[in-house]
């Protein structure tokens, strides 16, 4: 149930519409290259309103990391998360972007589905790092100004 839910969320220094574009197509330079999922560093990560969650290597290939289910811009992305489990067991992530003052509060919300239900008491505290870690690198690329955000 909802006790499962791992939440994590920060403030950016811009309006929701850039934060979203932030998170979405410039994934790539706020993803800690610690956690590629190709063992490629400098790799492209890439969220796509057609429905492709991934990640592409300088050689060309490409390992799936997700589905988008639904796609909001400025508002919400909902996905089914392959890391940590894969695509027969995927867990969920809804990312939500709420105008906060002058600011975005983006949102994790990390939760089991029916299928990983079982693997993610196991999986849980390293997906909590892996967010931390994730929404440190956001917070950096927004104060930099990627996607104008800052």
């Amino acid at each position: 149930g909802s006790k499962m839910n791992l939440i994590k969320s920060i403030v950016l220094a811009c309006a929701p519409k850039r934060a979203f574009t932030l998170f979405t197509e410039h994934a790539s330079e706020w993803w800690p290259p610690s956690r590629r999922h190709t063992n490629d560093p400098t790799s492209t990560i890439l969220l796509t309103s057609s429905g492709r969650f991934y990640e592409r290597a300088a050689d060309g290939r490409e390992v799936d990391l997700g589905k988008i289910r639904q796609w909001e811009p400025g508002r919400r992305v909902l996905l089914n998360f392959y890391p940590g489990t894969d695509a027969e067991h995927p867990t969920e992530v809804e990312i939500s972007f709420t105008a906060e003052g002058a600011g975005t509060r983006v949102t994790i919300d990390h939760r089991p589905t029916v299928s990983s239900e079982a693997l993610w008491e196991g999986r849980v505290s390293r997906y909590d790092a892996s967010w931390t870690s994730c929404l440190a690198g956001l917070e950096k690329a927004a104060r930099e100004g990627v996607a104008n955000c800052n």
